[in-house]
């Protein structure tokens, strides 16, 4: 069973549409609550690698959309009294150089080992494809190049896209008059 706290429950809401601190408690389950970065622990052995451009854009997607990070909260393990991340360690690398205080996380008391590795692989692979019929006709390149994918995915040329200065100042001729332009 899922219980919101009200305001009533003497917690202080920036408005009312934002979750902020100890907004949800599942009572079975795991709690949401935005806890300090000094307070959590990484992941040691953890599979799931990023490159400094990867991080970047992160950092970037981060900034530019910090509630989508609130409505994809790190997943952490209570532990012997600490608090474990095992899914968004990399999140919480993008908050560290973002300077940020404290971070949305779902916390579990005692989860099994099994289960962590399981979650693991299941957080950080796809299962799905894309359609990129949909991707092409709907969104930009730009866009897609943000959000991760690389030109051999979209199956381009980033030279189609942005033209070398060389290629800007290319003459074409008119194969009737011969006019060039």
């Amino acid at each position: 069973m899922l219980h919101v706290f009200s305001s009533n429950d003497n917690v202080k809401l920036k408005n009312k549409c934002t979750l902020r601190r100890h907004l949800m408690k599942l009572d079975t389950g795991p709690e949401f609550c935005m806890v300090p970065l000094t307070q959590l622990i990484l992941l040691e052995s953890n599979p799931r690698k990023i490159s400094k451009e990867a991080m970047d854009k992160l950092c970037n997607s981060m900034r530019e959309d910090p509630n989508f990070f609130l409505l994809r909260p790190c997943l952490v393990n209570r532990l012997n009294g600490g608090l474990r991340v095992y899914a968004g360690n990399q999140r919480i690398r993008a908050a560290i150089r973002l300077k940020m205080k404290e971070v949305p996380c779902l916390i579990e008391d005692d989860v099994s080992e099994k289960l962590i590795k399981a979650r693991i692989i299941k957080d950080n692979k796809t299962y799905g494809t894309f359609d990129y019929d949909i991707l092409g006709n709907e969104y930009e390149i730009d866009e897609l190049l943000d959000a991760g994918f690389t030109p051999e995915e979209l199956d381009f040329n980033v030279d189609d896209i942005h033209p070398k200065e060389e290629d800007e100042k290319k003459q074409h001729e008119c194969p009737a008059c011969g006019h060039k332009f």
